[in-house]
């Protein structure tokens, strides 16, 4: 820091300092709030899993409990909050990696359409939950070069996303290929998401709503966006308050388009 003839510091060096440790005040608590929304929406996740994990045990030791119509529908219930743990868990992962600069794509040959109907067999239940009804039109043979595991975090993004703000509501997904573009689009018809946060919703730790109505990081669409971005496509949203939600991943097809890795 520059000093005065007496080694006294200057006016301004005192306010570039006084910035400094604000900014540094604000970077740790946001930090620590993050933390603490991490512990929180990770343990959500849990209960459930205790809750049947217990329900199987005592199955065990009720006469006919080890049935397949008894044990059935708690498996699949703890397979569901299994998913969401390890979702939520990969969400965290995924957001240090790329804030690092350390999360780098593996790039191959992919179907989209596969990997967008595994992701609606893994949601199904959640949409059941929900009482959303998944109308799906997806073309076959949607094939590119992209991260797999990249498309599987964005697709599951955006159609739990629907399923949670939509609840009670129909989900549409539409897949199709065109003009060396793969485009998906997910609509749902829930509680839609007013002019003024539809760019804010893109950001890191940003949402449209209160953690309090709706659990969640908020990350899930700022993490898409980025990976979206790394394979050189585009993320957009439309939408009005009230009147749900339309989010459209556009991704090239042309394998050359693909033939550059690295980190994000």
């Amino acid at each position: 820091m520059a000093e005065d003839g007496h080694g006294r510091e200057g006016p301004g060096d005192e306010d570039a300092r006084d910035r400094l440790i604000a900014e540094l005040r604000e970077a740790v608590f946001a930090r620590d709030e993050f933390v603490a929304i991490a512990a929180h929406e990770l343990r959500n996740p849990m209960t459930p899993i205790l809750m049947q994990v217990g329900s199987l045990a005592a199955a065990i030791e009720e006469p006919g409990g080890c049935v397949p119509h008894v044990l059935r529908p708690r498996i699949e219930l703890l397979q569901f909050a299994v998913q969401e743990f390890l979702r939520r868990s990969t969400a965290l992962l995924d957001t240090s990696r790329i804030t690092s600069g350390q999360l780098t794509l593996e790039r191959s040959v992919v179907d989209f359409s596969e990997v967008v109907r595994d992701v609606l067999r893994r949601q199904a239940i959640a949409a059941q939950l929900a009482r959303c009804e998944v109308q799906a039109d997806l073309a076959d043979q949607v094939v590119g070069r992209w991260d797999r595991m990249a498309l599987e975090q964005i697709t599951e993004n955006l159609v739990s996303n629907a399923v949670k703000f939509g609840a009670g509501a129909p989900v549409v997904i539409h897949l199709s290929a065109h003009e060396q573009r793969a485009r998906l689009m997910v609509r749902d018809n829930g509680i839609g998401i007013p002019e003024a946060d539809r760019e804010r919703i893109f950001e890191r730790f940003e949402r449209a709503v209160t953690r309090r109505e709706h659990g969640g990081f908020g990350v899930g669409l700022w993490l898409s966006n980025q990976l979206v971005q790394a394979m050189d496509g585009t993320m957009h949203v439309s939408s009005e308050a009230g009147q749900g939600a339309s989010f459209e991943v556009d991704l090239p097809l042309d394998e050359r388009d693909g033939e550059r890795e690295g980190a994000v």
